[in-house]
Protein backbone atom coordinates (compact mmCIF):
# COMPACT_ATOMS: atom_id res chain seq x y z
CA UNK A 1 0.00 0.00 0.00
CA UNK A 2 2.79 2.38 0.85
CA UNK A 3 4.51 1.65 -2.45
CA UNK A 4 1.30 2.15 -4.45
CA UNK A 5 0.72 5.54 -2.82
CA UNK A 6 4.27 6.63 -3.64
CA UNK A 7 3.83 5.40 -7.21
CA UNK A 8 0.50 7.28 -7.52
CA UNK A 9 2.13 10.47 -6.25
CA UNK A 10 4.97 10.27 -8.78
CA UNK A 11 2.54 9.46 -11.60
CA UNK A 12 0.36 12.43 -10.71
CA UNK A 13 3.32 14.77 -10.48
CA UNK A 14 4.55 13.74 -13.92
CA UNK A 15 1.08 13.97 -15.43
CA UNK A 16 0.65 17.52 -14.13
CA UNK A 17 4.25 18.67 -14.57
CA UNK A 18 6.83 16.87 -16.76
CA UNK A 19 9.62 18.30 -14.60
CA UNK A 20 8.16 16.86 -11.39
CA UNK A 21 10.73 14.14 -10.68
CA UNK A 22 12.03 13.19 -7.21
CA UNK A 23 15.12 15.31 -7.90
CA UNK A 24 13.16 18.39 -8.87
CA UNK A 25 10.88 17.93 -5.85
CA UNK A 26 13.93 18.15 -3.59
CA UNK A 27 15.10 21.24 -5.42
CA UNK A 28 11.61 22.80 -5.15
CA UNK A 29 11.49 22.10 -1.44
CA UNK A 30 14.93 23.63 -0.93
CA UNK A 31 14.00 26.64 -3.02
CA UNK A 32 10.74 27.12 -1.06
CA UNK A 33 12.64 27.04 2.21
CA UNK A 34 15.25 29.50 0.99
CA UNK A 35 12.68 31.91 -0.44
CA UNK A 36 10.47 31.77 2.65
CA UNK A 37 13.48 32.40 4.86
CA UNK A 38 14.70 35.28 2.74
CA UNK A 39 11.23 36.86 2.77
CA UNK A 40 11.14 36.46 6.54
CA UNK A 41 14.48 38.26 6.89
CA UNK A 42 13.07 41.20 5.01
CA UNK A 43 9.84 41.15 7.05
CA UNK A 44 11.87 41.26 10.26
CA UNK A 45 13.70 44.33 9.09
CA UNK A 46 17.15 42.75 8.98
CA UNK A 47 17.61 44.34 5.59
CA UNK A 48 17.63 48.10 5.29
CA UNK A 49 14.10 49.43 5.76
CA UNK A 50 14.98 52.42 3.63
CA UNK A 51 15.85 50.29 0.66
CA UNK A 52 12.52 50.37 -1.22
CA UNK A 53 13.94 48.23 -3.99
CA UNK A 54 14.88 45.47 -1.55
CA UNK A 55 11.42 45.62 0.00
CA UNK A 56 9.77 45.17 -3.38
CA UNK A 57 12.03 42.25 -4.17
CA UNK A 58 11.23 40.71 -0.79
CA UNK A 59 7.50 40.91 -1.42
CA UNK A 60 7.99 39.29 -4.80
CA UNK A 61 10.12 36.51 -3.34
CA UNK A 62 7.53 35.91 -0.62
CA UNK A 63 4.87 35.41 -3.28
CA UNK A 64 7.23 33.11 -5.20
CA UNK A 65 7.77 31.01 -2.08
CA UNK A 66 3.99 30.77 -1.59
CA UNK A 67 3.58 29.70 -5.20
CA UNK A 68 6.22 26.96 -4.91
CA UNK A 69 4.69 25.68 -1.66
CA UNK A 70 1.23 25.73 -3.22
CA UNK A 71 2.29 23.79 -6.32
CA UNK A 72 4.04 21.22 -4.18
CA UNK A 73 0.87 20.82 -2.11
CA UNK A 74 -1.24 20.27 -5.23
CA UNK A 75 1.11 17.50 -6.36
CA UNK A 76 1.24 15.84 -2.94
CA UNK A 77 -2.48 16.13 -2.21
CA UNK A 78 -3.24 13.79 -5.11
CA UNK A 79 -2.49 10.86 -2.76
CA UNK A 80 -5.27 11.86 -0.37
CA UNK A 81 -7.66 12.63 -3.22
CA UNK A 82 -6.99 9.21 -4.76
CA UNK A 83 -7.71 7.49 -1.44
CA UNK A 84 -11.04 9.35 -1.33
CA UNK A 85 -12.03 7.92 -4.70
CA UNK A 86 -11.14 10.85 -6.92
CA UNK A 87 -10.11 9.87 -10.42
CA UNK A 88 -6.91 11.28 -11.85
CA UNK A 89 -8.83 12.82 -14.74
CA UNK A 90 -11.06 14.69 -12.27
CA UNK A 91 -8.04 15.96 -10.35
CA UNK A 92 -6.32 17.18 -13.49
CA UNK A 93 -9.48 18.95 -14.70
CA UNK A 94 -9.93 20.62 -11.32
CA UNK A 95 -6.48 22.19 -11.45
CA UNK A 96 -6.53 22.90 -15.18
CA UNK A 97 -8.82 25.90 -14.65
CA UNK A 98 -7.04 29.17 -15.41
CA UNK A 99 -5.03 30.32 -12.40
CA UNK A 100 -5.63 27.16 -10.39
CA UNK A 101 -1.94 26.24 -10.20
CA UNK A 102 -1.09 29.39 -8.26
CA UNK A 103 -2.44 30.44 -4.84
CA UNK A 104 -5.30 32.88 -4.41
CA UNK A 105 -3.58 35.51 -2.28
CA UNK A 106 -6.86 37.31 -1.58
CA UNK A 107 -7.91 34.30 0.47
CA UNK A 108 -5.05 34.93 2.88
CA UNK A 109 -6.19 38.52 3.31
CA UNK A 110 -9.76 37.50 4.06
CA UNK A 111 -9.43 34.42 6.23
CA UNK A 112 -8.80 36.35 9.44
CA UNK A 113 -12.05 38.29 9.10
CA UNK A 114 -15.54 36.90 9.77
CA UNK A 115 -18.17 39.60 10.39
CA UNK A 116 -20.44 37.46 12.57
CA UNK A 117 -17.68 37.27 15.17
CA UNK A 118 -15.67 40.47 14.60
CA UNK A 119 -18.21 43.19 13.71
CA UNK A 120 -19.84 44.89 16.72
CA UNK A 121 -23.27 43.20 17.06
CA UNK A 122 -25.27 46.41 16.77
CA UNK A 123 -23.55 47.27 13.49
CA UNK A 124 -23.92 43.70 12.24
CA UNK A 125 -27.67 43.67 12.85
CA UNK A 126 -28.21 47.17 11.47
CA UNK A 127 -26.55 46.31 8.17
CA UNK A 128 -28.50 43.09 7.74
CA UNK A 129 -31.90 44.49 8.65
CA UNK A 130 -31.80 47.21 6.02
CA UNK A 131 -35.02 48.45 4.46
CA UNK A 132 -33.66 47.54 1.02
CA UNK A 133 -32.97 43.94 2.03
CA UNK A 134 -36.45 43.65 3.52
CA UNK A 135 -38.09 45.19 0.46
CA UNK A 136 -36.22 42.91 -1.93
CA UNK A 137 -37.25 39.96 0.22
CA UNK A 138 -40.90 40.89 -0.21
CA UNK A 139 -40.38 41.06 -3.99
CA UNK A 140 -38.74 37.61 -3.95
CA UNK A 141 -41.63 36.30 -1.84
CA UNK A 142 -44.01 37.20 -4.65
CA UNK A 143 -41.74 36.16 -7.49
CA UNK A 144 -41.11 32.70 -6.04
CA UNK A 145 -44.44 32.26 -4.24
CA UNK A 146 -45.26 28.87 -5.75
CA UNK A 147 -41.79 27.47 -5.08
CA UNK A 148 -41.75 28.73 -1.48
CA UNK A 149 -45.22 27.33 -0.75
CA UNK A 150 -44.11 23.96 -2.07
CA UNK A 151 -40.91 23.92 -0.03
CA UNK A 152 -42.73 24.97 3.13
CA UNK A 153 -45.26 22.19 2.59
CA UNK A 154 -42.60 19.55 1.85
CA UNK A 155 -39.98 20.40 4.47
CA UNK A 156 -41.97 22.30 7.08
CA UNK A 157 -39.58 25.27 7.10
CA UNK A 158 -41.13 28.74 7.18
CA UNK A 159 -40.77 30.36 3.76
CA UNK A 160 -39.72 33.66 5.33
CA UNK A 161 -36.81 31.91 7.05
CA UNK A 162 -35.64 30.54 3.69
CA UNK A 163 -35.84 34.01 2.17
CA UNK A 164 -33.97 35.54 5.11
CA UNK A 165 -31.10 33.06 4.75
CA UNK A 166 -30.96 33.71 1.00
CA UNK A 167 -30.94 37.45 1.59
CA UNK A 168 -28.21 37.31 4.23
CA UNK A 169 -25.97 34.76 2.52
CA UNK A 170 -25.83 36.18 -1.00
CA UNK A 171 -28.19 39.19 -1.11
CA UNK A 172 -30.67 37.10 -3.08
CA UNK A 173 -28.05 35.73 -5.46
CA UNK A 174 -26.30 39.01 -6.20
CA UNK A 175 -23.13 38.24 -4.23
CA UNK A 176 -22.32 34.54 -4.40
CA UNK A 177 -18.55 34.98 -4.53
CA UNK A 178 -16.09 34.98 -7.43
CA UNK A 179 -13.32 32.76 -6.10
CA UNK A 180 -12.69 29.45 -7.83
CA UNK A 181 -13.55 27.15 -4.92
CA UNK A 182 -10.89 24.49 -5.57
CA UNK A 183 -8.16 27.11 -5.77
CA UNK A 184 -9.39 28.96 -2.67
CA UNK A 185 -9.51 25.78 -0.60
CA UNK A 186 -6.13 24.59 -1.87
CA UNK A 187 -4.68 27.97 -0.88
CA UNK A 188 -6.06 27.69 2.66
CA UNK A 189 -4.94 24.07 2.89
CA UNK A 190 -1.37 24.76 1.82
CA UNK A 191 -0.35 28.22 2.99
CA UNK A 192 -3.30 29.37 5.08
CA UNK A 193 -3.51 29.60 8.85
CA UNK A 194 -2.52 26.32 10.45
CA UNK A 195 -5.75 25.93 12.43
CA UNK A 196 -7.79 26.24 9.21
CA UNK A 197 -5.83 23.76 7.10
CA UNK A 198 -7.67 20.68 8.34
CA UNK A 199 -11.00 22.27 7.46
CA UNK A 200 -9.75 23.31 4.04
CA UNK A 201 -8.38 19.87 3.17
CA UNK A 202 -11.62 18.08 4.02
CA UNK A 203 -13.58 20.66 2.03
CA UNK A 204 -11.20 20.31 -0.92
CA UNK A 205 -11.83 16.57 -1.09
CA UNK A 206 -15.59 17.25 -0.97
CA UNK A 207 -15.29 19.85 -3.75
CA UNK A 208 -13.48 17.34 -5.94
CA UNK A 209 -16.28 14.82 -5.33
CA UNK A 210 -18.83 17.41 -6.46
CA UNK A 211 -16.89 17.98 -9.68
CA UNK A 212 -16.56 14.25 -10.24
CA UNK A 213 -20.33 13.82 -9.89
CA UNK A 214 -20.87 16.34 -12.67
CA UNK A 215 -23.19 18.72 -10.80
CA UNK A 216 -21.14 21.72 -11.92
CA UNK A 217 -18.28 22.37 -14.36
CA UNK A 218 -14.95 23.24 -12.72
CA UNK A 219 -14.78 26.80 -14.06
CA UNK A 220 -18.31 27.48 -12.79
CA UNK A 221 -17.62 26.31 -9.24
CA UNK A 222 -17.41 29.80 -7.80
CA UNK A 223 -17.91 30.86 -4.22
CA UNK A 224 -16.55 32.75 -1.25
CA UNK A 225 -12.93 32.85 -0.14
CA UNK A 226 -13.73 30.08 2.37
CA UNK A 227 -15.39 27.79 -0.19
CA UNK A 228 -19.05 28.63 0.51
CA UNK A 229 -21.02 28.20 -2.69
CA UNK A 230 -24.22 29.19 -4.44
CA UNK A 231 -27.28 31.22 -3.52
CA UNK A 232 -27.31 30.06 0.10
CA UNK A 233 -23.56 29.50 0.49
CA UNK A 234 -23.19 25.78 1.20
CA UNK A 235 -19.69 24.56 1.97
CA UNK A 236 -18.76 21.42 -0.03
CA UNK A 237 -19.33 18.88 2.77
CA UNK A 238 -22.76 20.38 3.49
CA UNK A 239 -23.54 20.21 -0.21
CA UNK A 240 -22.69 16.51 -0.34
CA UNK A 241 -24.85 15.78 2.68
CA UNK A 242 -27.90 17.96 2.08
CA UNK A 243 -28.14 19.41 -1.46
CA UNK A 244 -31.23 18.27 -3.38
CA UNK A 245 -32.47 18.42 -6.96
CA UNK A 246 -35.81 20.24 -6.95
CA UNK A 247 -36.02 20.90 -10.69
CA UNK A 248 -35.65 17.24 -11.69
CA UNK A 249 -32.76 17.75 -14.10
CA UNK A 250 -30.53 15.24 -12.23
CA UNK A 251 -28.22 18.03 -11.04
CA UNK A 252 -28.11 19.73 -7.65
CA UNK A 253 -27.36 23.17 -9.03
CA UNK A 254 -27.22 25.61 -6.11
CA UNK A 255 -25.33 28.13 -8.29
CA UNK A 256 -27.82 28.67 -11.09
CA UNK A 257 -31.11 27.30 -9.75
CA UNK A 258 -32.96 29.19 -7.04
CA UNK A 259 -35.21 26.14 -6.65
CA UNK A 260 -32.32 23.78 -5.92
CA UNK A 261 -30.63 26.30 -3.63
CA UNK A 262 -33.67 27.07 -1.47
CA UNK A 263 -34.77 23.43 -1.52
CA UNK A 264 -31.34 22.37 -0.31
CA UNK A 265 -31.50 24.93 2.49
CA UNK A 266 -34.94 23.73 3.55
CA UNK A 267 -33.71 20.13 3.51
CA UNK A 268 -30.70 21.09 5.64
CA UNK A 269 -32.79 22.87 8.27
CA UNK A 270 -35.26 20.00 8.43
CA UNK A 271 -32.48 17.48 8.91
CA UNK A 272 -30.93 19.69 11.58
CA UNK A 273 -34.05 19.64 13.71
CA UNK A 274 -36.36 22.35 12.39
CA UNK A 275 -39.85 21.65 13.71
CA UNK A 276 -42.83 22.38 11.48
CA UNK A 277 -45.21 25.05 12.80
CA UNK A 278 -42.83 26.35 15.45
CA UNK A 279 -41.35 29.86 15.19
CA UNK A 280 -37.70 30.64 15.79
CA UNK A 281 -38.72 32.91 18.67
CA UNK A 282 -40.29 36.19 19.74
CA UNK A 283 -39.18 39.54 21.03
CA UNK A 284 -40.65 39.69 24.51
CA UNK A 285 -41.23 41.93 27.51
CA UNK A 286 -39.81 40.48 30.70
CA UNK A 287 -40.32 41.52 34.30
CA UNK A 288 -39.56 40.27 37.78
CA UNK A 289 -37.31 37.30 38.42
CA UNK A 290 -37.57 36.16 34.80
CA UNK A 291 -35.09 38.92 33.89
CA UNK A 292 -32.36 36.89 35.58
CA UNK A 293 -33.32 33.59 33.87
CA UNK A 294 -31.16 33.91 30.75
CA UNK A 295 -29.90 30.92 28.79
CA UNK A 296 -30.87 27.35 27.92
CA UNK A 297 -30.46 26.07 31.46
CA UNK A 298 -33.73 27.85 32.26
CA UNK A 299 -35.64 26.33 29.32
CA UNK A 300 -39.31 25.65 30.02
CA UNK A 301 -42.63 25.69 28.21
CA UNK A 302 -43.90 28.89 26.66
CA UNK A 303 -46.96 28.59 28.90
CA UNK A 304 -44.65 28.55 31.93
CA UNK A 305 -42.94 31.72 30.68
CA UNK A 306 -46.33 33.37 30.40
CA UNK A 307 -46.99 32.56 34.05
CA UNK A 308 -43.71 34.31 34.86
CA UNK A 309 -45.02 37.45 33.19
CA UNK A 310 -43.22 37.13 29.82
CA UNK A 311 -45.28 38.71 27.03
CA UNK A 312 -44.68 38.83 23.26
CA UNK A 313 -43.95 42.04 21.36
CA UNK A 314 -45.61 41.81 17.97
CA UNK A 315 -46.65 38.32 16.90
CA UNK A 316 -48.59 36.31 19.48
CA UNK A 317 -47.43 33.25 21.35
CA UNK A 318 -48.48 29.86 20.04
CA UNK A 319 -47.29 26.25 20.42
CA UNK A 320 -47.39 26.93 24.15
CA UNK A 321 -46.25 23.44 25.15
CA UNK A 322 -42.95 23.88 23.30
CA UNK A 323 -39.86 24.61 25.36
CA UNK A 324 -38.09 27.93 25.00
CA UNK A 325 -35.42 30.01 26.70
CA UNK A 326 -34.51 33.66 26.99
CA UNK A 327 -31.83 35.48 25.02
CA UNK A 328 -30.83 39.00 25.95
CA UNK A 329 -29.33 41.80 23.92
CA UNK A 330 -26.88 43.82 25.98
CA UNK A 331 -27.25 47.55 25.86
CA UNK A 332 -30.97 48.32 25.89
CA UNK A 333 -32.45 45.51 27.97
CA UNK A 334 -34.40 43.78 25.21
CA UNK A 335 -35.15 40.06 25.45
CA UNK A 336 -36.01 37.27 23.02
CA UNK A 337 -37.69 33.98 23.78
CA UNK A 338 -36.28 31.37 21.39
CA UNK A 339 -37.20 27.78 20.55
CA UNK A 340 -35.38 24.72 19.25
CA UNK A 341 -35.68 26.16 15.74
CA UNK A 342 -33.22 28.86 16.81
CA UNK A 343 -30.69 26.06 17.32
CA UNK A 344 -31.33 24.87 13.76
CA UNK A 345 -30.33 28.33 12.56
CA UNK A 346 -27.17 28.10 14.68
CA UNK A 347 -26.37 24.84 12.88
CA UNK A 348 -26.38 26.80 9.62
CA UNK A 349 -23.96 29.37 11.00
CA UNK A 350 -22.75 29.01 14.57
CA UNK A 351 -22.83 32.71 15.35
CA UNK A 352 -25.67 33.79 17.56
CA UNK A 353 -25.89 37.22 15.99
CA UNK A 354 -26.38 35.49 12.63
CA UNK A 355 -29.22 33.28 13.87
CA UNK A 356 -30.88 36.28 15.47
CA UNK A 357 -30.57 38.32 12.27
CA UNK A 358 -32.22 35.51 10.26
CA UNK A 359 -35.19 35.42 12.63
CA UNK A 360 -35.59 39.20 12.77
CA UNK A 361 -35.29 39.57 9.01
CA UNK A 362 -37.86 36.81 8.43
CA UNK A 363 -40.32 38.50 10.79
CA UNK A 364 -39.75 41.89 9.18
CA UNK A 365 -40.43 40.49 5.70
CA UNK A 366 -43.56 38.73 6.89
CA UNK A 367 -44.91 41.97 8.37
CA UNK A 368 -43.96 44.02 5.32
CA UNK A 369 -45.58 41.52 2.95
CA UNK A 370 -48.96 41.86 4.67
CA UNK A 371 -48.98 45.63 4.14
CA UNK A 372 -47.15 46.13 0.84
CA UNK A 373 -49.32 46.65 -2.30
CA UNK A 374 -49.80 43.60 -4.50
CA UNK A 375 -49.09 45.62 -7.66
CA UNK A 376 -47.86 49.07 -8.56
CA UNK A 377 -51.42 50.01 -9.51
CA UNK A 378 -52.57 49.20 -5.98
CA UNK A 379 -50.01 51.47 -4.37
CA UNK A 380 -52.14 54.67 -4.13
CA UNK A 381 -55.00 52.77 -2.49
CA UNK A 382 -52.73 51.29 0.18
CA UNK A 383 -50.25 54.11 0.60
CA UNK A 384 -51.18 54.65 4.23
CA UNK A 385 -50.67 51.00 5.12
CA UNK A 386 -47.35 50.92 3.28
CA UNK A 387 -46.18 54.02 5.13
CA UNK A 388 -47.13 52.42 8.44
CA UNK A 389 -45.23 49.28 7.49
CA UNK A 390 -42.11 51.26 6.63
CA UNK A 391 -42.35 53.10 9.93
CA UNK A 392 -42.52 49.82 11.80
CA UNK A 393 -39.55 48.45 9.88
CA UNK A 394 -37.53 51.59 10.66
CA UNK A 395 -38.38 51.17 14.34
CA UNK A 396 -37.19 47.57 14.20
CA UNK A 397 -33.90 48.63 12.59
CA UNK A 398 -33.41 51.38 15.12
CA UNK A 399 -33.89 48.93 17.97
CA UNK A 400 -31.35 46.58 16.44
CA UNK A 401 -28.89 49.42 15.93
CA UNK A 402 -29.20 50.52 19.55
CA UNK A 403 -28.55 47.07 20.93
CA UNK A 404 -25.18 45.50 21.46
CA UNK A 405 -25.97 41.89 20.85
CA UNK A 406 -24.55 39.02 22.79
CA UNK A 407 -26.67 35.91 23.10
CA UNK A 408 -26.31 34.10 26.38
Amino acid sequence: MKHSHARASIDMQRSMNPMATPRTRILFAGLAGFLAGFAGVIALGMLSATDASAARKGAGLSHMAAKVTYRQFVEDFWIRARRAGIRRSTYKRAFAVKGAMSPDMKVLQRQAWQPEFRTPPAEYLRKRLSEKRIGTGVEMLRKHARLLRGLQRKYGVDKHILLAIWGLESNYGNHMGRHYVVRALATMASIGKRRQRRYARSQLVAALKILQAGDIAPAQMRGSWAGAMGHTQFIPTTYLGYAVDITGDARRDIWNSVSDALGSTANYLQKRGWRRGLPWGWEVRVSGKARRMIGRRYARSIRAWEKLGVRPVGKSFYARKAKAWLVKLRGDGRFYLVTRNFRSLLAYNNAKTYALSVGLLADAMARAATHAPATVADAPKKAGAATDARARLRALMERAAEATASVD
